[in-house]
């Protein structure tokens, strides 16, 4: 029988590919797509924000911000210090997360058809605990 963290392992894999499968039509994939959606739901942000938010380093944002830049999805400016780059969305940007978040809200619907909003609940409960563990591990 599969332990609970064997099972959010064997969802990982599906639900990115499927969720790059939704964003193909629009250009994105997904690490794209969840760099646009942090710009958008946070605001305007350095690269150091956007990889303490991820847990990784800062320059692995750099390549998905520079080919979000080439898209014109994003744009770079200088931070308060010169040596801090702050990324925004573009109005190209800002439609393409409009789309994306459409699309992605159907997708995701449709994961949880079956799943109760008490069940969905409890799951969002169970994940932040462990979330925060892993925090607190370090």
């Amino acid at each position: 029988m599969y332990s609970f963290f064997s099972k959010l392992k064997l969802i990982h894999r599906p639900y990115s590919n499927q969720t790059n499968e939704v964003l193909f039509p629009y250009e994105l994939s997904e690490i794209q797509w969840g760099l646009i959606r942090y710009l958008s739901e946070i605001g305007p942000s350095t690269f150091t924000d956007v990889a303490a938010y991820w847990g990784v380093e800062k320059p692995s944002v750099t390549p998905i911000a520079q080919k979000l830049v080439e898209q014109e999805i994003i744009y770079i400016s200088p931070g308060i210090d010169k040596r801090q780059k702050v990324m925004h969305l573009s109005p190209k940007g800002m439609e393409k997360y409009a789309q994306g978040r459409e699309a992605m809200y159907l997708f995701q619907a449709q994961l949880l058809e079956g799943v109760s909003q008490e069940e969905r609940k409890v799951a969002e409960e169970v994940l932040e605990k462990v979330s925060a563990n892993l925090l607190r591990r370090g």
